[in-house]
């Protein structure tokens, strides 16, 4: 059962009060002022086997534009004034809540919500807080699996925008933008990468006005207009993603040979990269735990392998021979001439660290 929304921020009271926690309640008051008491979902105990995660989660019914659900996280920001007034970049905390709307047309007769959204709300603080690494406009995240695990459905992705209604606030702790994310297929995905989020993400709009998440959606591309706006997007501008960043990518020169060792599933995903990149004159560069490699568009074909960067550069010509090899299937490639690629499988897992599929 959800706890009693006041309870959680009633709980710091005696510690000097919930300014941040506050703030963001009079933000949703504002927007729903029939809903003072909205659905809240708390935090699972710190522990050492369970990353630090959010403190909670509030929910609301919502009408239009059609029955939804609205979650609102409550710990990304500094909630309870231990931040001595705006960071540098005049934030509180890491400068953001989540929100989520999932479409659902029992929401205004519900006796409660669904809870997974929460679930994944958490796995995402988690991911933060653990790596420091934060979420903005215009960022997309591959799941690795289904965005709700138990449900029917094909989305297995996520973007990001500003929450249409909440926007961003000002704290004693500083501003604080509620930033939205929506489902994504593996084919939206993929679209987002070899064109640009931003487009994307307004074409998304138009099929699902404020971006609620509907279970049942398939990619945006299977609407004709749609798809002929993406592909044209595509072919006019190139892509705008100038990096990826993957579990492994290995550089070294052997016997006068470049050669990369990379995963099946980027071998997959890097001919769309480059074609989006270098014959628009942009740089491409794939980014490993221990390795990287920058692919620059060049009148002859080379390579420089330093202490930090590492350079491969493509004529067009070359570039299309390495296009034409790449796949997502374990291999051994030399293309162009004096450059190996290593194709390896790669293993997808779950949130859980369960391997779910292998690639390759």
């Amino acid at each position: 059962m959800p706890k009693q929304h006041d309870d959680v921020a009633d709980d710091h009271d005696d510690e000097g009060g919930a300014p941040g926690w506050e703030a963001i309640d009079a933000a949703c008051l504002r927007l729903y002022p029939e809903q003072p008491e909205p659905f809240h979902y708390g935090s699972i105990p710190f522990s050492f086997f369970q990353p630090q995660g959010l403190e909670g989660v509030a929910v609301f019914r919502v009408a239009q534009p059609e029955p939804h659900w609205h979650y609102v996280s409550y710990g990304l920001s500094d909630l309870f004034g231990e931040q001595d007034g705006p960071d540098e970049d005049g934030d509180s905390g890491y400068g953001f809540e989540l929100t989520f709307r999932l479409a659902d047309p029992q929401a205004m007769t519900a006796e409660e919500p669904p809870t997974w959204p929460v679930d994944l709300l958490q796995n995402l603080s988690r991911y933060v807080f653990s790596t420091g690494n934060c979420f903005a406009a215009n960022h997309h995240m591959d799941l690795g699996g289904k965005i709700g695990s138990e449900e029917e459905t094909d989305l297995t992705a996520i973007g990001f925008v500003p929450d249409p209604d909440l926007g961003e606030i000002e704290t004693p702790s500083g501003r604080v933008r509620f930033l939205q994310l929506f489902g994504l297929t593996g084919t939206d995905l993929d679209d987002v990468k070899a064109w640009s989020a931003e487009p994307l993400y307004d074409l998304h709009a138009t099929r699902h006005p404020k971006h609620v998440t509907d279970l049942a959606s398939g990619p945006l591309r299977e609407d004709p207009e749609v798809a002929r706006l993406i592909d044209e997007g595509k072919q006019r501008d190139g892509s705008q993603m100038e990096r990826t960043f993957v579990d492994s990518v290995k550089v070294a020169e052997v016997e006068g040979r470049l050669e990369i060792t990379i995963g099946a599933r980027v071998a997959g995903e890097l001919p769309g990269y480059l074609m989006g990149r270098l014959p628009f004159g942009r740089d491409f560069m794939l980014i490993g735990n221990e390795d990287g490699l920058t692919f620059e568009s060049a009148e002859s074909t080379s390579w420089e392998l330093g202490e930090v960067e590492n350079f491969l550069r493509l004529t067009p010509a070359d570039l299309e021979q390495v296009v034409a090899v790449l796949e997502p299937k374990r291999g051994r490639h030399e293309a162009p001439a004096g450059v190996v690629w290593i194709i390896e499988p790669t293993e997808m897992k779950d949130p859980n660290g369960n391997v779910v599929e292998v690639i390759g």
